[in-house]
C-alpha cells in the first residue's frame, strides 16, 4: 500500500511538473506578442515559494530548534500555497505564461505540505 501510494503520488507530481513547464512553452510559441509584465506582488509570492523550497532542500529548517521548526513548517507552506492560488488566479487574466508555472509550483507545494502533515501525524 505504501509503495503504491508513493508511486501514484510521484506520477501525479511528475505530471504537474511536466504540465507546468510544457504548457507555458506552447503558450509562448503561439503568442508572439509580448504580454504585460507580472505584478510585483506576484513576483514576490513566486520568490517566497522558491525561497521556501530552497530552505527545505538545503536543510535549513533542520537548523532551527525542533519545537520552533514544527511550529512554523506546515503553516508557512500552507500560507504560501494560499497566496500562490490567489496570485495564479489574479495573473491568469493578464499573463497566462506566468500564472501556469506559479499554479504548478503552488500545487506541488500544497501536495507536499499535505504529505508532510500526514507523515508528521503518524
Amino acid at each position: 500500500m505504501v509503495i503504491t501510494f508513493s508511486l501514484i503520488f510521484g506520477v501525479f507530481v511528475g505530471a504537474i511538473v511536466i504540465l507546468t513547464f510544457v504548457v507555458p512553452a506552447f503558450l509562448a510559441v503561439k503568442r508572439n506578442e509580448k504580454g504585460p509584465a507580472p505584478r510585483k506582488i506576484s513576483l514576490g509570492v513566486l520568490g517566497l515559494l522558491v525561497i521556501n523550497w530552497l530552505l527545505f532542500l538545503t536543510g535549513s529548517y533542520a537548523l532551527l530548534p525542533t519545537n520552533i521548526a514544527e511550529l512554523i513548517f506546515i503553516p508557512v507552506w500552507l500560507v504560501l500555497c494560499v497566496a500562490g492560488v490567489i496570485v495564479a488566479a489574479y495573473e491568469f487574466k493578464n499573463n497566462k505564461g506566468f500564472a501556469i508555472p506559479v499554479a504548478g509550483l503552488t500545487t506541488i507545494s500544497f501536495l507536499f505540505s499535505v504529505l508532510a502533515s500526514g507523515i508528521s501525524k503518524m
